[in-house]
């Protein structure tokens, strides 16, 4: 197998037992407590989840530098949205898991330019996701680590299969049948997300 995507879900794995910093949690009594990290945050959270998964898919087979620059840039902007966080609309996230599940749908096989804009959108969507509010700095850099190698782990896992001459008849379809899931979930918790305002 190849260790690139071996050694990125080492480091995943170990930001998610380990944590980058403690997250806003409140304990027993209205104490404060690190019982939440900003690792598992965004990896129990769906949108963030179907965010950087579907990057994955619409970027299919992207190599290296263009892989790393894209999952660094993923990063980038999950740390802002975290940052930007109750500025942001609350749709951000759907959205643009939507809008990246549609492209996997499509098999759309953007330019680099353009997978480095996609990277971006699902970086945001994965850090507005995660929903740290008033997140300090070590939060900050829990979610941008955390995105950063979550993305490069699918992005490298990702063109492994590429390569796989006995998935070349499946992975057409494989993909498509994600994105569609993909869209689905956004969609969904989009509309979650209208009607509980509107409640």
């Amino acid at each position: 197998m190849w260790p690139k995507p071996r050694l990125a879900a080492s480091a995943l794995a170990a930001l998610a037992l380990g944590g980058c910093g403690s997250a806003w949690a409140h304990g027993i009594a209205g104490a404060t407590a690190s019982i939440w990290t900003a690792p598992h945050h965004l990896l129990t959270s769906p949108l963030s989840l179907a965010a950087l998964i579907g990057l994955a898919l619409v970027l299919f087979g992207i190599r290296e530098p263009a892989s790393f620059i894209a999952a660094a840039l993923a990063g980038a902007a999950a740390t802002l949205a975290t940052a930007l966080l109750p500025q942001l609309p609350g749709v951000l996230a759907p959205a643009g898991v939507v809008v990246i599940g549609l492209a996997a749908v499509a098999a759309w096989k953007p330019s680099t330019g353009f997978a480095f804009v996609l990277a971006v959108l699902a970086g945001l969507a994965a850090g507005s996701a995660a929903e740290l509010e008033q997140a300090r700095w070590q939060e900050l850099a829990g979610i941008g680590i955390t995105v950063l190698v979550a993305a490069f782990w699918l992005l490298a896992s990702a063109e492994n299969l590429s390569h796989s001459a006995r998935l070349q008849p499946v992975l057409p379809l494989a993909r498509r049948v994600l994105g569609s899931w993909i869209t689905a979930i956004g969609l969904l918790l989009g509309a979650l997300a209208v009607l509980g305002r509107h409640a």
